[in-house]
């Protein structure tokens, strides 16, 4: 009977507690709800847009699954959205200039140049853009540098000494806890893999890495060389050898223009203005801009579509959730073939890779696309390697950002092994009995000899060979050439260009064009591809979703919110966790 009673206690009060974190929930939902309704989100007149870069700017806005409750902002930006609405405001009236900014940010280079390629644009139209930094590294200084005036605290930090690239390498750690990996790669520089086998980089990957940032770092140089009018020469001495670790430093080198307070910087946005200085700034925010002028130039007059496909994230063949390219891609690309009102697709890939077989399935679907006369283009982000070139290499024309790191054409194999601790570690022994004498072969928890080895190296290679055939056709490259700038290697989109892997250097906006231009359009709309859901429905999924899901949810939210810096590890040893088959996949890989 105590048992009894406990039992329905704790049942009872699991319901109570249940019940108050819904009540929570919607009275956020509510209070957001009414804030939402009272507050102005209209950019008014004299307005100044605050332009603070999320820490998370998925390609395609709210293209990220929802990781904590976050009730305060109705859309999570993507990059084009913001490039968007910069580019929208340069040409109204109301906006009078942005102030930038930006103290930490983990985006690639691609992202921030094609953010600053567009505060190049907004400044050019004669409005001002300002930014006051309290923190300066190489990625800030990227964007802070676009600005007529870069204004410093007195103590702001600054680490402005070069390009660097970290590799993680994991094999210490799992030696330490018995676990074995068995290992296949077919491609000298494919380093998925290194970390599973070395405790440091090749001499492979080490001259990758090295070839790849340099051609980063000089288009870096040029860039800032060209908006703060500083020799390129004098720069990279500046930066490699640490000369303007000091606000005092950095304004007498120029890279700085004062050493003020954000006080100052009102002071000076009012007088550029013409306002009082007791006047008040009406400043509104690049996400509430966003959504006011999103419509803007949007053409609804033509029936024509082009669909515009975000193919973002690890291709994984378990990938249900935003943020990564899953099954649900394949049935995308087969609505878009048998659309008719879309007439011609755009692939925006940032993605470094992952399942051999769902990149070839969806490979087929955008060559039906082709088969059934639609252009396809492709328009590379961050990322577009080994998957991610492979499900884009027969498009009829592919465009890539300076800084996209393309390439890495190979596959591997990664299975662990749990002989040495289940034997060793814990004291469990594994004895099999078959019907034959490959039955017990391929078991994780057995050694591996040399059938295993050699029925695994076989299929890579075979697979890597299709993976050669398969961009010599669609690249119309001889093969002999395309094994000569494959074997796992990165290129910059620079790069690519040469040895024939691109077309040409632009965006997503030069890729549409270039769309439109072939399926010979003059009006259309554009699709974006996938849908998403709102993060108020989001969280409502979240909640009403299966117990695992919901246990994810939270764990995701605990481990980005009070230790983001493990957060990759956790995303990239979770994506391994449910991977099968071969994979087509970059390393992983921390740039600075």
């Amino acid at each position: 009977m105590k048992k009894f009673f406990g039992s329905v206690l704790s049942s009872c009060l699991g319901t109570i507690l249940a019940l108050l974190v819904l009540i929570l929930v919607l009275g956020g939902i509510g209070t957001t709800i009414i804030a939402s309704s009272t507050a102005t989100k209209n950019a008014q007149a004299n307005s100044i847009i605050k332009l603070v870069i999320p820490d998370e700017l998925p390609e395609q806005s709210n293209n990220r699954p929802l990781e904590k409750f976050n009730l305060d902002n109705s859309i999570s930006i993507g990059l084009h959205d913001l490039v968007m609405a910069i580019k929208n405001a340069s040409k109204d009236d109301n906006i009078k200039g942005i102030y930038l900014q930006c103290n930490g940010l983990n985006h690639p280079y691609a992202s921030l140049k094609v953010i600053r390629d567009a505060l190049m644009e907004f400044k050019n139209s004669g409005k001002f853009l300002y930014t006051y930094a309290q923190f300066i590294d190489h990625k800030t200084y990227y964007l802070q540098s676009a600005a007529q005036s870069i204004y410093a605290h007195p103590y702001t930090f600054i680490d402005l000494k070069g390009f660097q690239a970290s590799v993680p390498h994991f094999k210490e750690l799992f030696d330490k806890l018995g676990i074995d990996f068995n290992i296949y790669y077919a491609g000298e520089f494919k380093s998925a893999t290194e970390p599973f086998r070395f405790n440091k980089m090749s001499a492979q990957n080490r001259l990758q890495l090295k070839e790849f940032l340099q051609s980063e770092y000089q288009i870096y140089l040029d860039d800032l060389s060209n908006s703060r009018s500083i020799d390129k020469i004098e720069l990279q001495n500046l930066f490699d050898y640490y000369k303007c670790y000091s606000p005092k430093l950095a304004l007498s080198n120029k890279l700085i223009d004062s050493i003020a307070y954000e006080s100052d910087v009102y002071s000076n946005m009012r007088a550029k203005m013409g306002i009082n200085e007791t006047d008040k700034l009406n400043f509104i925010s690049i996400e509430d801009y966003f959504e006011t002028s999103k419509f803007k130039n949007e053409d609804f007059s033509s029936s024509n579509r082009i669909a515009v496909v975000y193919a973002e994230g690890d291709i994984s063949d378990g990938a249900n959730e935003e943020g990564q390219i899953g099954r649900k891609y394949i049935k995308i690309l087969r609505d878009i073939r048998t659309t008719k009102s879309i007439k011609a697709l755009v692939l925006r890939v940032n993605s470094p890779g992952g399942s051999a077989m769902l990149s070839d399935e969806l490979l087929k679907e955008i060559d039906l696309i082709k088969s059934a006369g639609k252009p396809v283009v492709v328009s590379m982000g961050n990322y577009a390697a080994s998957g991610g070139y492979y499900i884009a290499c027969h498009a009829d024309s592919i465009y890539a950002n300076p800084f996209t790191l393309t390439g890495s054409i190979g596959v591997f194999a990664l299975i662990p092994n749990f002989n040495k601790i289940s034997g060793d570690k814990v004291g469990i022994d594994i004895d099999t009995v078959g019907t034959g004498p490959m039955a017990n072969k391929f078991n994780v928890m057995l050694p591996w000899g040399v059938d295993e080895a050699r029925i695994m190296q076989e299929n890579i290679t075979e697979t890597y060979d299709r993976f050669i055939s398969v961009i010599s056709e669609g690249r119309k490259l001889d093969k002999q050439k395309v094994q000569e700038i494959a074997k796992g290697r990165i290129w910059s989109g620079t790069k690519a260009i040469e040895i024939g892997l691109v077309d040409a250097l632009g965006g997503l906006k030069d890729a549409i064009n270039c769309a439109s231009r072939m399926a010979s359009l003059d009006k259309y709309r554009i699709s974006e591809f996938p849908t998403q859901k709102d993060p108020m429905q989001k969280l409502l999924d979240a909640i009403q979703g299966k117990k695992e899901d919901q246990n994810e949810f939270m764990a995701k939210s605990i481990l980005k919110t009070e230790i983001p810096e493990l957060y990759p590890y956790y995303s990239e040893l979770k994506y391994w966790k449910s991977q099968k088959g071969y994979h087509m996949k970059l390393p992983f890989i921390f740039y600075n």
